[in-house]
Formats: C-alpha cells, sequence, structure tokens
C-alpha cells in the first residue's frame, strides 16, 4: 500500500512539474517562423519575376511601339472588270503614328490577299499594293456595293474601313 501512494504522490508530482511554454516565448517562436518564412516567399518571388521579366520586358516594349503606330485608310478606288483582268482595288494608306509601319496583308470583304510588305514612313501616303490589288478568281462587285477593307501591319495594328464600290 506504501508503494501504491508514493506511485500516487510521484504522478501527481510529475503532473504539477510538467510546464508548458510560455506565452512569451510561444509568440517569439511564432514571430521567427512567420518571418522565416516570408523571407523564404520574398526571395521566391524575386528569382521567379526576374525570369519571366525578359518575356514581359519585351511584350510591353513591343506594345509600347505597337501603341505609336496609327494608320488610317485615306482612300480605296474600285474598278470593275476589263476584258482579260479581274476587279482591282487600291487603298491608299497613310501613316499618321510616330514611327514607320510595315502593311503586311489587306483584306476585302474578309478575303486575305497577299500583298508584298511595304513600309509607310510617317506623314507619307502609299498606294497599296503601288499597282493595285487584283483580286484574281475573287470577288465582283457592282456599283455602289459596300465593301470592307482591312488593312494590317507587321505589328498588329489592324484598321478595318467601310467603302463603296
Amino acid at each position: 500500500m506504501n508503494l501504491a501512494k508514493w506511485a500516487k504522490n510521484r504522478i501527481e508530482k510529475n503532473r504539477k512539474s510538467r510546464r508548458g511554454i510560455s506565452t512569451i516565448m510561444a509568440n517569439l517562436t511564432m514571430l521567427v517562423i512567420v518571418v522565416s518564412l516570408s523571407s523564404l516567399l520574398f526571395v521566391w518571388a524575386i528569382s521567379s519575376f526576374g525570369a519571366y521579366q525578359g518575356g514581359a520586358g519585351y511584350w510591353f516594349s513591343s506594345r509600347s511601339v505597337a501603341n505609336q503606330e496609327r494608320v488610317t485608310v485615306e482612300n480605296v478606288f474600285f474598278t470593275g472588270s476589263c476584258g482579260t483582268c479581274n476587279n482591282i482595288v487600291k487603298i491608299y494608306v497613310r501613316n499618321v503614328g510616330t514611327v514607320p509601319v510595315t502593311i503586311a496583308s489587306v483584306y476585302v470583304n474578309a478575303s486575305l490577299y497577299q500583298v508584298t510588305p511595304q513600309t509607310v514612313t510617317v506623314g507619307n501616303v502609299t498606294g497599296v499594293p503601288p499597282s493595285g490589288l487584283s483580286l484574281v478568281g475573287g470577288q465582283v462587285w457592282a456599283h455602289n456595293d459596300i465593301q470592307k477593307v482591312t488593312v494590317a501591319t507587321t505589328r498588329g495594328t489592324v484598321v478595318t474601313t467601310t467603302w463603296v464600290s
């Protein structure tokens, strides 16, 4: 019985002697953990953004140049069919932006017609194409038909206008 009493006292003594960590030490430990994890997150974020900066920098710089492009379609001439030739259209494009533009493609009524890329300097007008666009095997338009003309540049600027043939 004496042994049981000794064991009970020992258990009670051990229970009382077990002390938890103080609230001050718990707060300091949590602060150290939060600061170390946030510094790791910061280092990871900086290295990740650095890896993507090259592509993003190129994209933003190319968009800033593309935003300086301003193209207007000043006039469009439609000619009818002559015995051996098809309908011909000549489009006059003016560069009103601050950078030279290169005309890459022309669409008439949503049909793509290949043109040789032409550069239009700032403030100048050029005919696209210089000799007129022959719509070989293509569309036939009558007098007073509405035609949708779209001009696209190599940087992605697209101008769409509507003309009457």
